[in-house]
């Protein structure tokens, strides 16, 4: 695996501790990774942190802002506009060189045991890392969430694939695994309407299986008090079929047609340049423009 590269994307549940919140990004830094992004939301109460570098790099900045994580959170005193089953809610990985699919699923295995027996957290595995017969979609393993939960033992389709049989009693479970790039995508609404961002999120469901814009795309419909914002949250799962600028259109003309437009939108995480060139090719007409052309300055 010389020259191997993984991206990985961990959700934490909290967005408004600051202390906890940078002692875990500091966490996962110390492992050497290259951080990519780091953002954190109130009402959401949840913080997203991007970072690359090789599989043992990767494997310690999980376990070491895991740790961090564990210490500090405490779900019995969380409340968020975002779904969650653990303090570590979800751990993505996406193989970005030097790895084959099969690879970088045996890595996420050795990391998702290590993970559980180090913090005694049960992990359960999703996506392409999932084991045959195993639910593997995010929203069926997050379904009752950390309350739905907790104090019961796991067993059935609940088992978790690695650590206790219960969850840990302030940390919850995690979600583990190797997943195709996504795009987290927020677009908040004016005027801004709750009732309107949850019939826009219910169209989108409606939609996405028919609608060739809107293939593989998840969405919420959610109000966030304290910044005053109805807010369309988004998943793009399937970025190679659907692209950013496809689905911006198609949301405003959903909002245009219940009274509402587009304020603002918001990028979680990162995009990679493939599918941000797709974006532009759409938004500009351009010719064919290819991923190299989008160098970020420090390489100029």
């Amino acid at each position: 695996m010389a020259g191997a590269r993984v991206l990985c994307v961990p959700n934490f549940s909290e967005g408004r501790d600051e202390a906890t919140i940078h002692a875990i990004a500091d966490a996962a830094a110390s492992a050497g990774v290259q951080l990519h992004h780091l953002s954190w939301d109130y009402d959401h109460h949840r913080m997203v942190l991007a970072f690359s570098g090789t599989p043992a790099q990767v494997k310690r900045a999980v376990l070491q802002a895991g740790v961090v994580a564990v210490a500090r959170i405490d779900l019995n005193r969380h409340r968020g506009a975002h779904p969650r089953i653990g303090a570590v809610d979800v751990v993505p990985f996406v193989p970005l060189a030097g790895l084959t699919r099969e690879q970088a699923v045996a890595f996420s295995h050795r990391v998702a045991k290590s993970f559980a027996r180090r913090l005694r957290v049960p992990v359960y595995l999703y996506e392409y890392s999932a084991r045959e017969g195993r639910p593997r979609d995010l929203p069926t393993l997050r379904k009752g969430e950390f309350e739905g939960w907790i104090g019961k033992r796991l067993t059935g389709e609940r088992e978790p694939d690695f650590g206790p049989k219960r969850l840990h009693p302030t940390a919850g479970a995690t979600i583990m695994g190797v997943r195709d790039p996504l795009i987290a995508f927020n677009l908040n609404l004016h005027p801004p309407d709750v009732a309107v961002a949850r019939q826009i999120a219910r169209q989108i469901r409606t939609e996405r299986n028919t609608n060739p814009a809107l293939h593989g795309v998840r969405a919420l419909g959610l109000w966030l008090p304290t910044r005053g914002v109805a807010q369309v949250s988004l998943n793009i799962t399937q970025t190679e079929q659907t692209d950013l600028f496809r689905v911006t259109e198609t949301v405003r003309h959903m909002a245009h047609a219940l009274g509402a437009e587009i304020a603002e939108t918001e990028l979680i995480g990162v995009i990679l340049a493939d599918d941000a060139a797709r974006a532009l090719r759409s938004a500009l007409g351009l010719k064919p423009i290819e991923a190299q052309q989008i160098v970020p300055r420090s390489e100029v």
